[in-house]
């Protein structure tokens, strides 16, 4: 379900990082890599609240098998999704900005 309304809703949460975000980021710095950072972060970050209830889920799984806090468990994976959008985010601009697309 979470794929499904990502496809359906990708013209909605893209332009947030695009154009809100980058443009608060291009007013307070002029560096590039900064600007890059700050966008695909929050896009990396928009893309993982659709996984939000999934990885619930899977912390309490997680969190019963390892014996741990359901909690850090929850956080741990929520990171990780963060960081792997955020880079796929990354360098699709990047495949974006050398294409010239």
């Amino acid at each position: 379900m979470a794929i499904v309304l990502l496809a359906v809703t990708f013209f909605i949460w893209a332009r947030v990082p695009f154009f809100i975000i980058g443009n608060l980021a291009a007013d307070l710095t002029s560096n590039f890599v900064i600007i890059y950072l700050c966008i695909s972060l929050s896009g990396g970050f928009l893309i993982s609240f659709y996984f939000v209830p999934f990885n619930l889920k899977l912390a309490k799984n997680i969190a019963s098998i390892k014996d741990t806090s359901k909690a850090k468990s929850f956080i741990y994976l929520q990171t990780i999704l963060i960081i792997g959008c955020s880079l796929i985010f990354a360098i699709v601009l990047i495949l974006m900005n050398v294409l010239q697309l």
